[in-house]
């Protein structure tokens, strides 16, 4: 505890990072710095839900959510904290099925799970309801004025690719 406590100070020291930086990046929509950035100061503001809750939905915004399941752990302390650390759970549960969906051929139409905006929540939403069509190993999902492609990559990770009228606008890796 005192190492972590010494390499938070160091790093403190060193960066210069605060809590009123992390904020000001949220603020300004700069959800990478926010997240790399806040998790260096984050064992300061254990106990602290609303600091913790921003650092990692900035992590699940930049598609880090091995880093933001982390944080849940110890978003324990208000009402607030605890809905973050169950939304972040739960889009990291459906990463997971995803990734079984696609590399060992599971089938998650009988499960439901709560429904977001987030891509992979839309993309499990309509596969677990057959609403999709599959091309070799791609998923090919229509919904909400936009075309959603699932692919497999080699490495044990996928790529989910947005459409909009035809064209390309958002790509997230997973793994």
């Amino acid at each position: 505890m005192k190492k972590i406590l010494f390499i938070t100070i160091l790093i403190n020291s060193l960066f210069g990072i605060t809590q009123n930086d992390i904020y000001n990046f949220y603020k300004n929509r700069d959800y990478k710095n926010t997240c790399l950035k806040g998790i260096w100061i984050l064992n300061q503001f254990k106990h602290d839900d609303k600091y913790q809750s921003i650092v990692a939905l900035s992590c699940v915004k930049v598609d880090m959510l091995n880093t933001a399941i982390r944080i849940t752990k110890t978003m324990i302390h208000t009402p607030i904290g605890r809905h973050n650390a169950s939304y972040i759970s739960s889009l990291f549960l459906i990463k997971k099925l995803l990734l079984q969906l696609v590399y060992d051929n599971i089938d998650i139409s009988n499960l439901s799970l709560p429904k977001s905006e987030h891509p992979l929540s839309v993309i499990f939403e309509n596969i677990s309801h057959h609403n999709f069509s599959k091309v070799n190993n791609t998923f090919i999902i229509e919904a909400k004025n936009k075309k959603y492609i699932l692919e497999p990559t080699k490495q044990n990770k996928f790529i989910i690719k947005i459409y909009q009228n035809n064209k390309l606008i958002s790509k997230h890796i997973y793994w």
